[in-house]
């Protein structure tokens, strides 16, 4: 997946012209979810997916963004979903160092194992986002996490007879300046 970022990233760069563009970005990232104590067919961190994105922001302060990912596991996860952020921080909207944090609102529905066979379930909550990045010209790399609010988790936790865990998500995101 990081091979599909940095051969994305080559692509981009000669394209890069002085025209100046809007601030609306679209990109592409490697996404992980990390549940601690993670029953099995649950995504523990090991598990890489990929995720697009838009990104929008207001001024260099504010900025909104969308997240969609998945993760299809060769070990029997399979989860899909969504993540709002909010963006306070700096550098938001011009070339140059970027850092910034704010809440953030997910949805998964996620494969989930069970005795009797497999069931997907939802998972949704809030969570607290951090990141930092860099853009060059039309091209931002960024790269960010998730603490969420591990509520949904940890029933199945739980129910595997396992202890609470954090729940984080960890994005390494890829975007163009359109």
């Amino acid at each position: 997946m990081l091979r599909i970022v940095f051969i994305t990233a080559l692509i981009l760069l000669p394209s890069i012209g002085s025209a100046e563009p809007t601030n609306f970005r679209a990109g592409i990232g490697a996404f992980a979810l990390d549940i601690g104590h993670a029953p099995a067919g649950l995504p523990d961190g090991s598990q890489t997916g990929f995720s697009l994105f838009g990104e929008f922001p207001q001024s260099n302060h504010t900025a909104s963004r969308f997240i969609l990912y998945r993760i299809d596991g060769g070990d029997g996860v399979r989860l899909t979903g969504g993540e709002t952020q909010l963006m306070w921080g700096m550098g938001l909207a011009q070339p140059g160092f970027r850092l910034y944090t704010g809440p953030a609102w997910h949805y998964d529905r996620m494969r989930v194992t069970r005795s009797g066979g497999h069931n997907t379930r939802t998972f949704n909550g809030w969570g607290w986002q951090i990141g930092t990045g860099w853009q060059y010209r039309a091209v931002t790399l960024d790269v960010a996490a998730t603490f969420r609010d591990r509520h949904d988790y940890n029933r199945e936790t739980r129910r595997a007879g396992l202890p609470k865990g954090d729940v984080w998500t960890h994005n390494l995101l890829l975007s163009y300046r359109f």
